[in-house]
């Protein structure tokens, strides 16, 4: 008992430092922006005045931020179940190459999720200028007289921002998921061909609900990266034009975060409260125990 104690007591003093430093990152600034989300707060004055729920009440009151809430959902709708489907389909097909094949697909695959966030911004600003950007290029080349403005246009800047942020999550998503298909048994696939499995069946029978821990996992993380997009989006739009891509993120650091700052931990809280929901369903709904 005296060992098993020593060795308790040496674990807790290593693990320390980490739980000073995580308390002093995250849950202090946590309950700070809890508090300050209840106050009138005057960061030059270093003043804090309690007004209740008024910054909340406030919040909803602003046609701006009903608009950026609309803009997030709409920027989700559109990322997530695309993003879902075509990291499903990368993985499924990487996992079935050959050993030497799949690892210089994976390697390739992963190369976009190095490239920092405002980098990727950009990155695609240029790529899709409407006067010299790769894409009307091409499009003009094809035979297009009038290419969209992409960035440029309201019409289609938020469709912009998701192409930028599949091309920036896909890798990090399909890595997941490639991972777990790569260790569903092989014997399975191999009784299911015996049985005469098709390949649609094989996919959507066996596949899909044995990697459902991680499918779940990838859900989950690509919603939270969805709702608090910010880097990349701002890098090529700053929210524009005319607030198309103004996302709450966007809306909060912006337009919020000088003027009134305890509105702004009021948004923070809210967001928070919202994805942490948004979290435990998924994991309560759709998350299943698989047996190999």
């Amino acid at each position: 008992m005296k060992i098993q104690h020593k060795y308790s007591i040496a674990g807790a003093c290593f693990l320390l430092p980490s739980l000073i430093v995580y308390f002093c990152v995250f849950f202090y600034p946590l309950i700070l922006c809890f508090i300050n989300s209840f106050g009138k707060v005057n960061l030059i004055l270093g003043s804090w005045t309690f007004n209740g729920l008024k910054n909340y009440t406030n919040l909803f009151k602003r046609a701006d931020f009903i608009r950026a809430v609309q803009v997030t959902f709409q920027y989700v709708l559109m990322l997530v179940p695309t993003l879902l489907v075509l990291c499903l389909w990368v993985a499924n097909t990487v996992s079935q190459m050959k050993p030497r094949a799949s690892g210089i697909s994976t390697t390739i695959i992963f190369l976009p999720f190095m490239v920092a966030m405002v980098s990727a911004g950009i990155i695609w600003d240029w790529v899709f200028d409407p006067g010299f950007g790769i894409v009307n290029t091409v499009l003009s080349f094809l035979g297009m007289t009038t290419p969209p403005g992409w960035l440029r246009s309201s019409e289609t800047a938020l469709l912009s921002t998701v192409i930028i942020t599949i091309w920036i999550r896909c890798p990090f998503s399909i890595m997941i998921l490639y991972g777990g298909m790569r260790n569903v048994p092989e014997e399975l696939y191999e009784a299911a061909e015996i049985d005469g499995v098709n390949p649609f069946q094989r996919f959507f029978k066996l596949t899909l609900p044995l990697i459902n821990p991680q499918l779940v996992l990838s859900l989950t993380l690509d919603m939270i990266f969805a709702f608090r997009a910010f880097d990349q989006i701002y890098s090529a739009t700053m929210g524009g034009p005319g607030g198309a891509t103004r996302t709450v993120m966007i809306y909060l650091i912006v337009n919020v975060f000088i003027e009134n700052y305890g509105m702004a931990s009021a948004i923070t809280v809210l967001a928070l409260l919202f994805l942490f929901v948004i979290s435990v369903l998924q994991q309560a709904l759709l998350k299943r125990v698989v047996e190999y």
